[in-house]
């Protein structure tokens, strides 16, 4: 197997890394009889039940290729080996891999310029990125040959068949064209004239296809809720592949189609959680337009997923510490308030104020999650031509190389709760030593074996070059305070008692304030439904009096609120959540 870097990973992340390992990851698929992989049996397939599903496969396969990189588990790496290889054996002869029945297929549809929407080229998305990366993982190049048949079958259905890409997926073909992403992948491994090809066409339609032209309008710095249909998880999907496009061939406008893009969702339609949120014009999984703000705010966990996929795409590319510190945001709140403790469930929606959704587990968003945990430890570091870079702040380990002299970076403290972080340098080198400022902290201090140093900042990293010894230790601490957000809501109500809520003004506004700390938000087990007058409504006093107790819990007025990071739901505690508390005016 092929290692990450990355060899540990602890505190309040590697708990959440630990149980999704013991549990969806290694549960949900266990083999080729398991369920999610049964769906693409002849005997399945001949019934006509194809549908979005068969996405389970793919994202299992990336995951768990992840998860060996990882931990070297000669189990889990069997499972995958027996996973592909069945896989691989259903595979036909012109390369078509998925659970459709031949005449349901995306290929068959009744004119050369009608939209035949279904999911097959979504599907044969997630199987090309699963295949890639097992193939990288268990340095199998048989799987990578799977992928690219696959994008031969596709390449045949484009280029001899007359097939648009968009025309074969939902959201206004953000769905057919979210397969640019594991092209890229693919092109990475096996750099094939064909794989090429069907990059460009990707980046083709995703400009060109009259309802879209993502990048065009993106780069001209149109909202992403004015694009496309402004459907979160797959815009992201396509962002991220286009991307990846850039950093392979440089084509500057992809860039600055991304580059706007991730300010527009930054700017304008985070959560206070950092999850890209929906729910008050159209559906819970589109983008608000951007001055329209309601307590109820709701993020897929799928979107949660893309978003640090697309967020991390960009940190390789510019270096720059603000996406880091979007990273660092979502991974210890919006994903973390989305899992069970079992690491087998998920939320599906994450809402600030709102009932838990939890739905069964063929849901997309319980493979995500799964996903985007495992994803985490590559998110932790990155080595650079000068040196190392920590882009969260997190219990871990991490083993690279820095001007052919090996180093190892082990990084301690409970960082999340005190804002301390001490990184302990193994090996020799005359290197930086970077650490991401989080953008909460108002100042920090930092010590070289025990004595305070005057650290330069650059780019969101606080940078200490200088000889590093074996046993060197970096300490830096972040004061940790209570900060509040407040917002304002105008009502907005169709008589629909749901949270989409609708255009047309009812006579009042309410304000909220949310409470967080160091990098974790505060949540309680407060029901604050939109439909009845809050039960409990904070004072001016009571919000500038909030202070810290002794176990990390946060008292408010009557309130005691702990961090949503370590409230995670489906178990036996609170069936509603609620972010942001109304203040009484």
């Amino acid at each position: 197997m092929k290692f990450l870097l990355v060899i540990t990973i602890g505190g309040l992340l590697g708990h959440a890394v630990d149980a999704g390992y013991d549990g969806r990851l290694s549960q949900y698929i266990t083999g080729p009889d398991s369920y999610a992989i049964h769906l693409f049996s002849p005997e399945v397939v001949a019934q006509g039940k194809g549908g979005w599903q068969g996405e389970h496969a793919g994202k299992w396969m990336y995951t768990a290729a992840r998860a060996c990189q990882r931990t070297g588990d000669p189990v889990l790496g069997q499972k995958l080996a027996s996973v592909a290889d069945y896989l691989a054996s259903l595979q036909e002869e012109n390369g078509y891999l998925g659970c459709y029945r031949e005449d349901k297929r995306y290929y068959h549809r009744p004119g050369p310029e009608e939209m035949k929407v279904d999911w097959d080229t979504w599907i044969m998305a997630y199987l090309i990125k699963g295949f890639t990366q097992a193939s990288v993982a268990l340095d199998q190049p048989r799987y990578a040959d799977c992928a690219l048949r696959i994008a031969g079958f596709l390449h045949w259905s484009v280029f001899d068949q007359g097939i648009k890409l968009a025309q074969t997926g939902q959201h206004s073909g953000m769905a057919g064209c979210g397969i640019l992403d594991p092209l890229c992948d693919l092109y990475q491994v096996r750099p094939d004239p064909l794989v090429k090809e069907l990059i460009d066409r990707c980046i083709f339609e995703l400009d060109n296809t009259p309802c879209l032209q993502l990048i065009s309008l993106a780069g001209k710095g149109y909202d992403v809720s004015l694009i496309g249909n402004g459907k979160i998880y797959e815009m992201n999907r396509c962002l991220t592949g286009l991307a990846k496009a850039y950093r392979l061939f440089g084509d500057k406008r992809l860039l600055e189609a991304c580059t706007r893009a991730w300010e527009s969702i930054r700017s304008n339609h985070l959560t206070t959680l950092g999850g890209p949120w929906g729910g008050i014009n159209v559906c819970l999984e589109v983008f608000n337009r951007p001055a329209e703000w309601a307590p109820y705010e709701c993020t897929e966990t799928c979107s949660v997923m893309e978003w640090m996929h697309f967020t991390w795409e960009m940190l390789c590319i510019s270096g720059d510490g603000k996406y880091a510190e979007e990273l660092e945001k979502s991974a210890y709140n919006a994903l973390m308030a989305a899992r069970a403790e079992d690491g087998l469930r998920w939320e599906y929606y994450v809402r600030t104020n709102g009932e838990l959704t939890p739905k069964g587990d063929w849901a997309c968003c319980w493979s995500s999650g799964m996903t985007a945990l495992e994803d985490i430890p590559v998110y932790l570091y990155d080595t650079r031509k000068d040196g190392v870079y920590v882009n969260i702040i997190s219990e871990s380990s991490y083993e690279t190389s820095v001007k052919g002299n090996p180093v190892q970076i082990c990084q301690s403290s409970d960082y999340a709760r005190s804002g301390r972080a001490v990184f302990e340098v193994g090996g020799r080198g005359n290197f930086t030593l970077a650490v991401h400022r989080p953008g909460w902290a108002e100042s920090f201090t930092v010590k070289v074996n025990g004595k305070a140093l005057t650290a330069k900042e650059k780019d969101g990293y606080i940078r200490v070059r200088r000889s590093w010894k074996d046993g060197d230790r970096l300490e830096i601490e972040f004061p940790v305070e209570i900060r509040t957000l407040e917002r304002s809501w105008e009502y907005r109500n169709g008589g629909k008692n749901e949270y989409n809520f609708s255009n047309w003004y009812n006579g009042f506004t309410r304000h909220y304030v949310t409470f967080c700390a160091g990098p974790l938000v505060y949540a309680t087990n407060h029901r604050d439904d939109f439909g009845q007058p809050d039960s409990l409504l904070l004072t001016r006093e009571e919000i500038a009096t909030a202070r810290l107790g002794q176990d990390g819990e946060l008292l408010a007025g009557a309130l005691c609120l702990k961090p949503i990071a370590l409230t995670p739901p489906f178990d036996d505690g609170p069936q509603w959540r609620t972010t942001w508390f109304q203040i009484q005016q």
